[in-house]
C-alpha cells in the first residue's frame, strides 16, 4: 500500500512539475520548450534574389519579378520569384524561396521544345494570395489568349516532400 501511495505522489509531482514547464513555455517565446518557427520579419526582395541565385545558374535565368510572403502560414516560405529560363525559352516559371534554397516549378511548358509558346501576360503582376498561393497571368502567343494562373505549394518536413498545385482558368470576356 505505501508503494502505490508513493507511486501515485511520485506522478501527481511529476504532472504538475511538467503542467508548469508548459506554461513558462507559453508565457516566454524563447523558451526552448516547444520551440516555434523564427520568421524573419526583415526578409527582403534582394535577400531572396541572393537565394535564388546561390541555387541557379544566372547565365540561364533572368528574374521578371518578385513577391514577398507576408502571412507565414507556411514556416520558412519567404518569397516567391517569377523567372525567364534563357535555355528552355519559357517564362511560366517560379521559384519558391523555402528556408533559405529556392523550389522551382515550370508551370506552362512550351508545346515545341525551344519555341517560347507562352508569356507571362504585360499586365499581369504576381500577386502572393496567402496560404502558400501566388497568382499570375500568361499570354498565348499565338492567339493572345489570356490564361490566369494559381500556383500553390506546400511541404512536408517530416518527408520532406514539396508540393505543388496548378489551377489555370481562362477568364470570361
Amino acid at each position: 500500500m505505501k508503494h502505490y501511495l508513493f507511486l501515485l505522489l511520485l506522478g501527481f509531482v511529476c504532472l504538475v512539475g511538467c503542467s508548469e514547464e508548459d506554461q513558462n513555455a507559453l508565457d516566454n517565446p524563447h523558451s526552448t520548450v516547444n520551440p516555434q518557427p523564427s520568421i524573419d520579419k526583415n526578409y527582403t526582395k534582394e535577400l531572396a534574389i541572393q537565394t535564388f541565385w546561390a541555387d541557379n545558374d544566372n547565365h540561364n535565368y533572368e528574374i521578371s519579378d518578385v513577391v514577398l510572403v507576408e502571412d507565414h502560414a507556411i514556416p520558412k516560405l519567404q518569397a516567391v520569384i517569377s523567372f525567364y529560363d534563357k535555355e528552355n525559352n519559357n517564362s511560366s516559371n517560379l521559384a519558391f524561396i523555402y528556408d533559405h534554397t529556392s523550389r522551382k516549378i515550370g508551370f506552362a511548358v512550351n508545346e515545341v521544345a525551344g519555341v517560347q509558346t507562352y508569356e507571362i501576360a504585360d499586365d499581369s503582376k504576381l500577386t502572393y494570395v496567402g496560404n502558400g498561393v501566388v497568382s499570375t497571368s500568361i499570354r498565348k502567343i499565338d492567339t493572345n489568349e489570356i490564361i490566369d494562373y494559381q500556383i500553390g505549394f506546400s511541404h512536408e518536413e517530416s518527408t520532406s516532400t514539396t508540393t505543388f498545385k496548378i489551377e489555370s482558368e481562362k477568364p470570361s470576356n
